[in-house]
């Protein structure tokens, strides 16, 4: 039997919260064993995705700052997990690549990740590819929509 529509959204909503915390919470010892910060981990991701990146690249993705940036690849490199190379478009600037040990942080996280996925798929039969790119797109939908909002008002 079906529950009321608020009734069915806070049930929604505690199921993603829980899914957020413990997302957060593998990140966390993911992070932990490779002996960096969350956003390291993150900055890896991004640079596993990409091939390489550049500073200026990680500083939009991570909303950090320039000197942040430069921190946090000073210490990924101190860890050995990725390498700087120079760039041929800007001699001023560096690409970030993974080192292998980098890259085995990384497959090791996308492992666990695709290991909760393909159990959660077996066991509900549930296409999550297509459920998780809804969800992905409702989100990016309503932080469009705050910026469109935010906008209106700022004109107003």
């Amino acid at each position: 039997m079906a529950g009321t529509a608020e009734g069915d959204a806070a049930e929604l909503l505690g199921a993603l919260d829980a899914v957020i915390r413990a997302e957060r919470g593998l990140a966390g010892q993911l992070s932990d064993r490779a002996g960096i910060h969350e956003t390291g981990l993150r900055a890896l991701a991004q640079i596993s995705d990409t091939g390489y990146a550049t500073a200026t690249e990680l500083s939009g993705y991570l909303s950090l700052t320039s000197g942040a940036v430069t921190n946090l690849v000073d210490r990924l490199a101190a860890a050995g997990l990725v390498e700087r190379r120079p760039n041929p478009s800007d001699r001023r600037g560096s690409l970030i690549l993974l080192s292998p040990a980098g890259e085995a942080v990384i497959a090791d996280a996308r492992e666990r990740y695709a290991t909760v996925l393909r159990a959660v798929h077996a066991a509900t039969g549930v296409d999550l590819t297509s459920v998780l790119n809804d969800v992905a797109t409702g989100l990016l939908q309503q932080g469009a929509a705050m910026e469109s909002e935010e906008d209106a008002a700022g004109n107003a």
